[in-house]
């Protein structure tokens, strides 16, 4: 699923969410506020590419999405007992 960048109108927050193409109703992950735009995220492309390598990128990537699996794993476990 592509990821898409969104900014709030109402609280002014960026961030980013993955959904399909067709998906039209999201809303503010912070405030839940439905006047929200998308970001073009082509500037965040350029700006990675300009300064880090791509293998380095997914490298990166890949070790933050580890230590979330293993916090997640952890919480789970003390959830069990």
């Amino acid at each position: 699923m592509p990821v898409y960048c969104y900014r709030c109108n109402d609280c002014k927050e960026e961030f980013e969410v993955r959904h399909s193409m067709t998906f039209d109703g999201q809303r503010c992950v912070t405030c839940g506020s439905d006047s929200i735009f998308r970001v073009p995220s082509l500037a965040k492309i350029k700006k990675h590419s300009a300064t880090k390598k791509v293998g380095k990128i997914v490298n990166e990537y890949i070790e933050e999405v580890k230590e979330e699996i293993k916090n997640e794993k952890t919480k789970l476990k003390s959830e069990e007992l």
